[in-house]
């Protein structure tokens, strides 16, 4: 992987940017639920803060994937990161939890611009022998960084209160957008260049710009949607809210120790998903994806039925290597699908109906632990994770290769 890196600058810069962002957005993890309740509001008022996050990103997604295409990749990740940063400040100077929704909001903004063009960018560099690589890569820079993040906040927090963790983050925003400016060059022109044969599963794949409702017609590109709107709900409903809370809630733990079982789901992410990426060159995606998916299910399950530490610490190992699995392994499934110039609109798309699951994920689990309790919660996530994976496992086909080439 270091020899790969190598071989691909952009990828490294990329994956540098990414860590650092994720890095400021991992900060804030295991204090965002107990800092939304220091305002007096409950589990659900919670959920929607994590969910106005989720709405900026559904509303910018396809506008974001435009803007790509008539800008370039370069200023939106320079932009994107510098919107954070704006967000992050206000969160920290937040007089009301209505303040704070709002400038969660803002927060969203940023993000969504710069994951898009991140992912655009990552199209334009790989191809088809090496894409379940360079999205291992790229994930695992994200890993890397959300990873720290979590246990680095929680002791920021412990030393300097709820609303440092915030004012780290910006500072972070503002070094990726700095990075992005001094490093990362324009790859729109290489992307017209590299017009690489794509592997299709379906004929209709082959859309224009205007052709969105070609790609709902399409089993392969919905069924991976749906999965990635699975993993989106759980990652903000399950990991993102109702863990920090039930540990805090039901088991009494300080925010230190709450990031690090969030800090052992990255570790163990990152230990399992370079491996992960190479073998889905060799052998396709579907026979990972279908496996990690359900490991991950299982944890939720586990993480119901958590009522000690080391229990907890249990259920996030066999989450990050399930999420590890899983992770990256959708995006490079639906580049495979989708023909090199239809790809931004594919992505925003994609991108939407993932964020659909960042939404409604903390909302829905938040009411649902409300109601009827933390354990109840867990458990239909659970089964939702199933059926998503379900769904894609029996509908989705492998995209088929005449030639696939060892991984280098």
């Amino acid at each position: 992987m270091i020899n790969f890196l190598r071989r691909n600058e952009t990828l490294t810069i990329l994956c540098i940017q990414v860590a650092i962002t994720m890095l400021g957005m991992g900060l804030v993890s295991p204090i965002l639920p107990q800092y939304a309740r220091s305002f007096g509001v409950s589990i659900t008022m919670v959920g929607l803060l994590i969910t106005g996050f989720g709405v900026a990103r559904i509303i910018v997604d396809i506008p974001a994937a435009g803007l790509t295409e008539r800008w370039g990749r370069r200023p939106i990740l320079i932009a994107g990161p510098l919107i954070q940063g704006v967000g992050s400040v206000a969160c920290g100077l937040a007089g009301s939890y209505w303040q704070l929704l709002a400038f969660r909001v803002i927060q969203g903004v940023g993000s969504a611009t710069f994951t898009t063009a991140a992912m655009i960018m990552l199209a334009d560099i790989s191809s088809p022998d090496n894409r379940g690589r360079v999205m291992s890569l790229y994930q695992g820079s994200m890993l890397l960084g959300s990873g720290l993040g979590p246990t680095l906040g929680g002791f920021v927090a412990e030393y300097f209160g709820l609303q440092a963790p915030f004012f780290a983050y910006a500072f972070l925003s503002i070094l990726a957008a700095l990075w992005a400016y001094l490093r990362i060059p324009e790859t729109c022109q290489l992307s017209e260049r590299q017009k690489a044969p794509t592997i299709e599963v379906n004929p209709a794949s082959r859309i224009s710009m205007s052709g969105l409702k070609t790609l709902f017609r399409d089993l392969n590109f919905m069924t991976i949607s749906f999965v990635s709107f699975g993993l989106f709900f759980m990652r903000t409903g399950s990991r993102g809210e109702l863990l920090p809370l039930l540990a805090n809630d039901r088991l009494g733990l300080s925010p230190s120790q709450i990031g690090l079982a969030m800090t052992i789901i990255s570790i163990f992410n990152f230990i399992i998903l370079f491996a992960c990426g190479r073998l889905s060159d060799r052998f396709g995606r579907k026979i990972l994806i279908t496996p990690g998916v359900i490991l991950s299910a299982a944890s939720l399950a586990m993480l119901s039925q958590a009522y000690s530490y080391w229990f907890l610490i249990l259920t996030c190992v066999i989450w990050g290597i399930g999420t590890g699995i899983s992770g990256p392994l959708p995006a490079a499934y639906l580049a495979d699908i989708t023909p090199r110039e239809n790809y931004s609109r594919a992505m925003g798309l994609y991108r939407t109906i993932s964020d659909l699951g960042f939404v409604t994920g903390p909302i829905l689990l938040g009411w649902l632990a409300d109601t009827r309790g933390y354990s109840f919660s867990l458990l239909f996530n659970s089964l939702f994770l199933l059926l998503a994976v379900i769904t894609f496992q029996v509908l989705a086909k492998e995209p088929s290769r005449t030639k696939r080439q060892p991984a280098k």
